[in-house]
C-alpha cells in the first residue's frame, strides 16, 4: 500500500465524520480523514443537551475535541487540511487537499456538513456579521452593545441565548410568524431576560459603510425602519458543504446528497453521512448514527467488490 493510500477516506471532520473514522478502524479499515476543524461546527454548540449520557449536557467544544482523541486512538489520520476536490479515477476515489496533497481509497464518505447562508444584501462582507456567537461574541463583552440574531431555529435560540452572556440587549429576528425552535429552548429563550423576539420582521438590508450600524428591516405591513445594532449572528439557513465533489451525485434541489438504505449515493462507493445528505433530520446523534452505519455499510461493499473480483 502507499503512503497516501487507505481503504476508506471520510471527507469532513464533524460528528458523522470522525465516528465513521472510529468505526471504520474499528472495523479493520484504514482510514483517512480529510478536514481542517476537529469536531467540525460542533463548537458552535454551547451547551449539548439532547445527547443521551451527559448529565446537565457537555460542551460542543469539549465533545468534539474528545471524539476527534478517541478516533485518532483508533488509529485513523488527519490531515488536518480541507479538501479542494474529490475525484474517482481507475476506481479509486482521490482526494486532494488545499495544500495539493493526494489521498486515496477505494471507498469515501462525504460527511462534510452545511455552512450558514448569507443574508442577500447589498454589503454582504460588512463588518459585524457573523455565524459563530461562541466565536465572535466575547468580541462585545464590557461595551454595552445592542447584538441582533436572524432566525427562528434552533440554532437561533443558541445564538440569542450565548450572545445574552455578553450583550446589555440581544434582538431575536424571526421573517415568520412562529417560532421554528423546539418547546425547550423557546422556554430557554422566553425566560432569559434581556432577550426580545420581533416577529414577522424581515431584514432586507445592513446599513453602514465598514462597520454595520443598523439593519433595515421590513414588517409584515410593508413598512421599513432602522434598527440599530452593533453586530448581527445569522442563522438564516443552510447550504450542504458539497462544491469539492468533481463527479455527477444524485441531489435534492437544495443540493443534499440522495442517499439509498445503505447511504450509498448515486455514485458507486460513495457515500454520505450527516448533515449533508437528504435526511429528515438534523442532530449530532444522527450524525453520529449515520457515521457509525456508512463505515459498517463500506465494508459490505469493499467485500462484495473484492468477492467480484475473485469471481472474474
Amino acid at each position: 500500500m502507499s503512503e497516501n493510500r487507505y481503504d476508506l477516506m471520510i471527507l469532513g471532520a464533524g460528528p458523522a465524520g470522525i465516528t465513521a473514522a472510529l468505526y471504520g478502524q474499528r472495523l479493520g479499515l484504514t482510514t483517512v480523514v480529510m478536514g481542517d476543524i476537529p469536531g467540525g461546527s460542533v463548537y458552535m454548540i454551547h451547551n449539548l443537551m439532547n445527547y443521551p449520557g451527559f448529565l446537565g449536557g457537555v460542551p460542543g467544544t469539549q465533545f468534539g475535541t474528545v471524539a476527534f482523541r478517541q478516533a485518532q486512538d483508533e488509529g485513523a489520520f488527519f490531515t488536518m487540511t480541507r479538501t479542494k476536490r474529490l475525484e474517482c479515477r481507475n476506481d479509486l476515489f482521490t482526494g486532494t487537499d488545499v495544500d495539493g496533497k493526494e489521498y486515496s481509497a477505494p471507498a469515501a464518505i462525504v460527511a462534510t456538513g452545511r455552512v450558514p447562508k448569507r443574508l442577500a444584501v447589498s454589503n454582504p462582507h460588512i463588518v459585524g456579521m457573523h455565524f459563530c456567537s461562541l466565536c465572535d461574541g466575547p468580541l462585545y463583552r464590557g461595551k454595552n452593545a445592542t447584538l441582533a440574531v436572524v432566525g427562528s431555529d434552533n440554532a437561533a435560540a443558541q445564538h440569542a441565548l450565548t450572545l445574552s452572556r455578553v450583550a446589555s440587549r440581544v434582538l431575536l429576528i424571526c421573517r415568520g410568524s412562529t417560532l421554528k425552535m423546539d418547546a425547550a429552548h423557546r422556554k430557554l429563550v422566553e425566560a432569559k431576560e434581556g432577550i426580545e423576539v420581533l416577529m414577522n420582521t424581515e431584514v432586507i438590508d445592513l446599513k453602514g459603510e465598514k462597520f454595520l450600524q443598523a439593519l433595515v428591516a421590513k414588517t409584515r405591513e410593508g413598512e421599513h425602519k432602522d434598527i440599530p445594532t452593533d453586530g448581527v449572528f445569522l442563522a438564516i439557513g443552510w447550504t450542504p458543504s458539497t462544491e469539492m465533489l468533481d463527479m455527477k451525485v444524485e441531489t435534492t434541489d437544495e443540493g443534499y446528497i440522495k442517499t439509498d438504505a445503505r447511504l450509498m449515493s448515486s455514485f458507486p462507493g460513495l457515500f454520505a453521512a450527516g448533515d449533508v445528505r437528504d435526511t429528515d433530520i438534523r442532530q449530532v446523534l444522527t450524525a453520529c448514527a449515520d457515521g457509525a452505519r456508512a463505515a459498517t455499510h463500506v465494508l459490505s461493499y469493499l467485500g462484495d467488490q473484492h468477492a467480484q473480483v475473485k469471481r472474474a
